[in-house]
């Protein structure tokens, strides 16, 4: 198989019968450059125009057409051909990898070769190889720092270069200038490891991060996933700018490539092993609600370290995903450490961890008073304080569940007053809390109550009925777990999933008492 193939003598295609032609014999065609559009070049073959797709025209999108390839026949092979339809695709990418094969196979990584500097852009500058592109990254230019290429090479420059890449069936070639100097590398090197602290300059801010220089002469690169440890966004880190001094580490050195890489969060702890280290499962932790998820919450309990908190642990009334809609980002939360895995770095919390199962006793010591016969009777007091709109709609969901669970419970529901009248005493006590209910007499009498009972005690199933402030504390709260914080919470009761929530806890509530499972 002849590798290389002749320009001379290849047809100048001027029509669609020698297109048609060289597409059947998948020979190579000659045109020139027309015009750049949105995708790619458009090709002129005598008065027809074929399309060369960007990245099937050369190795980079260019800016403007460089001036090698304008007024040149340059070669070309057919990717697809359609005449009724006046449709021609072709590549000048292929038609290059066919005509310089043993060119290309001839190179290796490490080479140098000669070439003409063809295009200079603001983070890339092409060389021509030959015919062949070869790509010169900003990072791979020179040591010392610029602001542009341009400043260091101009079009038709002759230069030598260090090649890094070579592709030869993709007529792919990466090259290097300034690792044709490896002084200042090596002086570099030589006075520092991976771990050395040291001061850089920000050059230039890119896409990934930034380019910072070491006293003027070394480049290296800081990734925006080095500037903070576990960083909720790349934009919430990437708040520096050109000429900022920063103090950081080294954090890899490339000696194949000459590449220094720098962290500056690698300067702070990591805060997982901060976590690990000062935490324990059933330590009580404060922290922020920082994003809410369809299967809960992610708490910020360390600088720049999240745990989890499943909805499911956040209420032993209810396992629901509507309980999360009572929480949103920004809200300080207390709950427990109930799961650390060292291993994916995660922590899991809890928020009904803060205190006692309710239900935890199976079977519960009410079932045990009641007759195994059915329908059994349990009996629900709804306290009845300031909160009449709550008060009503709790009833209203009592008075469902009692006509749908009819053949299995005898459901009895009161009301109470806690007005130093004689309480008969329920299984379940609904206690509907607010402010005015932690300021009202009647709490008092609902603690004396509680105080005084000698039998079975009631379940208490706490409802936050109404508005509870930020600086209200009490146990209730946290058996209800629902957010305690300056809102009103009627934008939330409105809602059906915080109403789904409490119907839940009644139905889970009075099977328990009962017995059933």
């Amino acid at each position: 198989m002849n590798k290389t193939t002749s320009i001379e003598g290849v047809n100048l295609a001027q029509d669609w019968d020698a297109l048609l032609e060289a597409c059947d014999n998948e020979t190579i065609v000659f045109g020139y450059v027309d015009h750049k559009v949105e995708r790619g070049y458009m090709i002129r073959f005598g008065d027809i125009l074929g399309f060369a797709p960007r990245y099937r025209f050369d190795l980079c999108d260019y800016d403007l057409v460089p001036d090698i390839f304008i007024d040149k026949p340059l070669p070309f092979k057919i990717l697809s051909l359609d005449e009724d339809n006046d449709h021609l695709v072709v590549s000048r990418l292929d038609a290059v990898a066919e005509i310089h094969t043993d060119l290309l196979e001839s190179l290796s990584k490490n080479q140098i070769v000669q070439g003409v500097v063809s295009s200079v852009m603001d983070t890339l500058v092409t060389i021509d190889v030959g015919g062949i592109t070869c790509l010169i990254s900003q990072s791979e230019i020179s040591w010392q720092p610029f602001n542009h290429p341009s400043e260091l090479l101009e079009v038709g420059d002759q230069v030598s270069v260090k090649l890094l890449k070579v592709v030869p069936g993709k007529a792919y070639l990466t090259a290097s200038l300034k690792q044709l100097d490896n002084t200042c590398w090596q002086a570099f090197v030589d006075e520092h490891d991976v771990g050395s602290v040291v001061t850089v300059r920000v050059t230039n801010v890119t896409e990934f991060g930034y380019f910072v220089t070491y006293e003027n002469q070394l480049s290296g690169i800081l990734h925006w996933s080095e500037i903070s440890w576990k960083p909720r966004s790349k934009q919430s880190v990437m708040t520096y700018s050109k000429g900022d001094v920063l103090e950081v580490k080294v954090s890899d050195l490339d000696f194949e490539k000459q590449r220094v890489s720098f962290s500056l969060k690698a300067m702070q702890p990591d805060p997982v092993e901060i976590v690990f280290s000062e935490y324990q499962v059933g330590d009580i932790v404060t922290g922020v609600i920082r994003s809410r998820t369809d299967f809960g919450l992610f708490v910020e309990i360390a600088e720049n370290f999240n745990g989890l908190l499943h909805f499911s642990n956040l209420s032993w009334f209810s396992n629901s995903k509507n309980n999360l809609v009572n929480f949103r980002a920004g809200m300080p939360i207390r709950c427990v450490i109930i799961d650390i895995d060292k291993d994916n770095e995660r922590v899991g919390l809890g928020l009904k961890q803060l205190y006692q199962n309710p239900l935890e006793i199976q079977p519960s010591v009410h079932s045990l008073e009641k007759s195994p016969d059915f329908p059994r009777e349990v009996r629900v007091a709804v306290s009845s304080f300031f909160q009449a709109n709550c008060h009503n709609q709790v009833v209203g969901l009592l008075t469902d569940i009692q006509q749908k669970m009819r053949q299995h419970i005898n459901l009895q529901v009161d009301n109470v007053f806690f007005d130093h009248q004689e309480i008969v005493l329920p299984d379940i006590l609904v206690v509907l809390i607010s402010d005015d209910f932690f300021a009202s007499e009647a709490n008092q009498v609902f603690r004396a109550y509680l105080a005084s009972i000698k039998g079975t005690p009631p379940l208490i199933l706490p409802i936050v009925a109404d508005v509870v402030s930020e600086a209200q504390k009490d146990p209730l709260l946290e058996i209800a777990g629902l957010p305690v914080d300056g809102k009103p919470l009627q934008q939330w009761r409105v809602k059906s999933a915080y109403w789904s929530t409490v119907n839940k806890a009644l139905t889970k509530s009075v099977r328990y008492v009962a017995g059933l499972k």
